[in-house]
């Protein structure tokens, strides 16, 4: 396969699996947390708003103990990561921007940027970094 077929395919695996992704990452996290550790790797990382949290059961600690949310995706974009970077492991890039509303607490807009990774065939993220603005 040449390297120009080869980057075709992984950009349309990462538009794909980040389609999915979003969809199945932002319904977990606002209906059923309780197995949002499922979507992230062992050791993955997060910086949430600034607050670092490692680990995918300290993960799910956290989001569990926010307040109950309600997210509003407004767009994203995929973009595959060369696998000569990543020991061969299908990996992309997701950035997402939308609306939140925890609570009582006035609406919020987010940007959101995931690294996830294939493991046997199901999308991990690696690292979940999360920035909350006033509109």
């Amino acid at each position: 396969m040449s390297e120009k077929t080869e980057i075709k395919t992984d950009i349309e695996t990462a538009i794909e699996a980040g389609e999915k992704f979003v969809k199945i990452f932002y319904d977990t996290f606002d209906k059923k947390r309780h197995i949002i550790n499922k979507l992230y790797q062992e050791n993955a990382k997060l910086v949430w708003d600034g607050n670092p949290v490692v680990g995918k059961d300290n993960i799910q600690k956290f989001i569990q103990d926010l307040p109950t949310c309600y997210h509003t995706v407004d767009s994203f974009d995929c973009q595959p990561v060369l696998t000569r970077f990543t020991e061969g492991k299908s990996t992309c890039m997701v950035l997402v921007t939308g609306t939140v509303k925890y609570d009582s607490n006035t609406l919020k807009s987010f940007t959101q940027d995931f690294t996830i990774s294939s493991v046997s065939d199901v999308w991990k993220i690696l690292s979940d970094c999360l920035r909350l603005r006033d509109l």
